[in-house]
């Protein structure tokens, strides 16, 4: 079969799979009504609010308002590329690869990438006029040439407008830097860089695309001392390993992923050799970073700070990890040395080889180290002890390396197995926590709870679409967002009546979650009444949430005219909406 267009193809594969199929795979779901219902694997809940619609084909929490189609559901849950997805459910559902089609879209963030990529070009650029001043402090580092070509580590001058002026010669806008995240823009007009005096490290997607950049400060006395770039459409930290696309080489010939923590910690380890070594970015690990890996490899080492925040950091981190499946391991640093990139620099390459083939399993070390520091003290540290373990334990997915540790723990704390087993309670309960939905960690979302007015408005107006120019007028500044602006051109074309007619490309996952809230919406229709009275309880909301914003930056920060008008305009207007509140 041939198609005349890209989007003819994806929407023959979105045609030919079904949705409960592919969300059953990965979630537990029962069937109420014309929906299927099971927990979010996006976020942590106890009672189902994600729902499945095979009739529209779409998927929709209610609890974190994400949703959309199949293609959504997998570039959400597994950190895949939308072509990646297509081309796998293409291939489950036998439809062929067409060898060229017509008709595809431009990327809609190439205009970003090219900002990037220039952005970098700067850096390296400034580097190299800068170099004895930069190669100095990475010297006393103990860092190498061959790292900083390998990681591409640039300079930022100390200079508010270099880089700004650099790609407006570029034909760059202020607007497209701001969005990037390479420049900051002025409350009273204007802009400057980001970063001024800093090493600059670029930050890549897992295809090797720079997405972002993180400065770390060479002034002692400059805070912060690192700064990354902000979340921006290319960014965002949850799903990014730092240097993750140099490192999946040695995980699919069969190394162990090592992650650490910081950039300088990374280029230790691969000067070091051990070029498997991602790093967290200064955020939790996700359960998308966790899926990410177990696709390459079946082992993790954790490699963190060695203070209070490092232990509990690889804690969280061992639970997402075990929770897809992974063998977690922690690597020790020697005492008095705080992270891998200090060992290098003072003990040499081969003092953290050493360290990281002598990794233990994780739950081993944390029962040993509950040994070390007391947990013989007294039965009632006995039991406080099998409490912050017993997470630990039942979080392996291996039976019989479930029960070892068990045992392990009981020889330790010199208490009888079967005492220890009836502390962990049932089998069933045991097995219950290490389930399929192990993201749970004690949030509680309610079932079906209320959608956002935004997309209560929009689903109104799905009913009443002769309402869309009355929305433009009445909230002029949402109307032109960029997702909401798509989703009212829809409903002036005729394009919302039914999920058939219209496109899913997958460009833009935002406006695909307010699709699939809009279509999963039953609230009887109010008519026109209803939609002013949204109108309103809308242009509150944002308000308020504006007034609040307003007053944490005054409190963060220095006063302006511009801060203080607005403040004083948006209080009037809040004031008059509690009058006509309690009128």
């Amino acid at each position: 079969m041939t198609y005349e267009t890209r989007q003819a193809w994806i929407d023959s594969v979105r045609q030919a799979i079904d949705i409960v199929e592919v969300v059953g795979r990965h979630v537990v779901l029962k069937r109420k009504g014309r929906h299927w219902w099971g927990l979010c694997p996006f976020h942590a809940e106890k009672t189902p609010s994600f729902s499945v619609d095979a009739e529209q084909q779409l998927f929709y929490c209610f609890g974190c308002q994400q949703g959309g189609t199949a293609f959504t559901f997998l570039m959400k849950l597994e950190g895949r590329e939308f072509r990646d997805v297509v081309e796998s459910l293409a291939q489950e559902a036998g439809i062929p690869l067409p060898d060229q089609l017509g008709g595809a879209r431009p990327d809609p963030h190439k205009r970003l990438k090219a900002v990037l990529e220039w952005t970098q070009e700067f850096f390296q650029q400034s580097f190299r006029q800068n170099e004895a001043m930069v190669r100095e402090y990475l010297d006393a580092r103990g860092v190498d040439a061959r790292m900083v070509e390998r990681f591409l580590i640039g300079y930022a001058p100390d200079n508010w407008h270099g880089l700004k002026d650099f790609l407006q010669h570029r034909g760059v806008s202020l607007a497209e830097m701001v969005e990037a995240g390479v420049a900051v823009k002025r409350d009273q007009g204007g802009g400057y860089d980001r970063w001024r005096g800093r090493l600059m490290f670029p930050i890549w997607d897992r295809e090797g695309q720079v997405v972002a950049f993180g400065g770390r400060a060479l002034d002692p006395g400059q805070e912060p001392k690192y700064l990354n770039s902000p979340e921006t459409p290319l960014f965002h930290k949850g799903q990014v390993l730092y240097a993750s696309h140099l490192a999946r080489p040695s995980w699919r010939k069969g190394s162990a992923a090592l992650i650490v923590e910081g950039y300088f910690d990374v280029v230790a380890c691969h000067q070091a050799g051990q070029t498997q070594a991602v790093g967290q970015l200064g955020t939790a690990l996700t359960d998308l970073q966790a899926r990410f890996i177990s696709r390459y490899t079946e082992e993790v080492h954790l490699l963190l700070d060695q203070d209070a925040a490092g232990v509990d950091a690889m804690r969280r981190a061992f639970l997402v990890l075990s929770g897809v499946g992974l063998k977690v391991n922690v690597v020790t640093l020697p005492d008095g040395f705080k992270d891998p990139s200090e060992l290098v620099q003072k003990e040499g390459v081969d003092a953290l080889v050493d360290r990281i083939l002598n990794a233990a399993p994780y739950v081993e070390h944390e029962i040993e180290r509950a040994q070390r520091f007391g947990g013989l003290v007294s039965p009632r540290r006995q039991a406080e002890t099998v409490e912050h373990l017993k997470p630990l334990i039942r979080a392996v997915k291996d039976p019989i390396e479930r029960v070892g540790y068990m045992e392990m723990l009981a020889k330790t704390l010199r208490v009888h197995p079967e005492i220890l087993t009836q502390s962990f309670g049932s089998s069933q309960e045991v097995q219950h926590t290490i389930a399929k939905n192990r993201h749970n960690m004690g949030v509680t979302a309610p079932a079906r709870r209320g959608q956002p007015t935004e997309v209560r408005l929009l689903a109104a107006l799905r009913r009443h679409p002769d309402y869309t120019e009355r929305i433009r007028q009445a909230l002029p500044e949402w109307a032109s967002e960029k997702r909401i602006r798509v989703i009212l051109e829809d409903l002036a074309a005729g394009r919302l009546a039914d999920p058939e007619h219209r496109s899913f490309d997958g460009a833009d996952p935002e406006v695909e979650s307010l699709y699939a809230a809009i279509w999963h919406n039953d609230e009887p229709d109010g008519g026109g009444q209803a939609i002013d009275e949204l109108i309103w309880a809308l242009d509150r909301e944002r308000a308020r949430r504006r007034y609040d914003e307003i007053k944490e930056m005054l409190r963060q920060g220095p006063t302006t005219p511009a801060l203080m008008d607005e403040i004083r305009r948006l209080g009037a207007r809040l004031e008059r909406y509690q009058y006509r509140k309690e009128g």
